[in-house]
């Protein structure tokens, strides 16, 4: 029996994300509003593992800015990401919920 070692990789992923500031304006007639503006954040991170870690990290730290509108993490390679919807779509569904939730509880 051959067993076989996940081998180990590196892969480059983009993050962006917005950093809100917001900013009071005053209209000519003396009223005050908010004006939020969004620059972005860019930064690339390498990172390493097996394909299944590199993954599971991903997947983790995409939803922790679940909530943040427009922040994200993207793969640069088109092709891994190709491969990371493969992996994701082959999980069942209490896999899909555990990677979502955490060791959160869900009614």
């Amino acid at each position: 029996m051959n067993l076989t070692t996940p081998i180990k990789m590196s892969t480059k992923v983009k993050i962006n994300r917005y950093n809100p500031e917001n900013k009071t304006r005053m209209y000519a007639s003396g009223g005050g509003y908010y004006h939020s503006t969004k620059p972005v954040i860019d930064d690339v991170q390498i990172w390493e593992g097996t394909e299944e870690e590199i993954f599971k990290r991903f997947d983790k730290a995409n939803n922790r800015l679940r909530y943040c509108n427009g922040s994200g993490y993207k793969f640069d390679d088109s092709k891994m990401n190709d491969k990371y919807l493969a992996w994701y779509d082959s999980l069942d569904e209490t896999t899909k919920l555990n990677l979502y939730y955490g060791n959160g509880v869900v009614d």
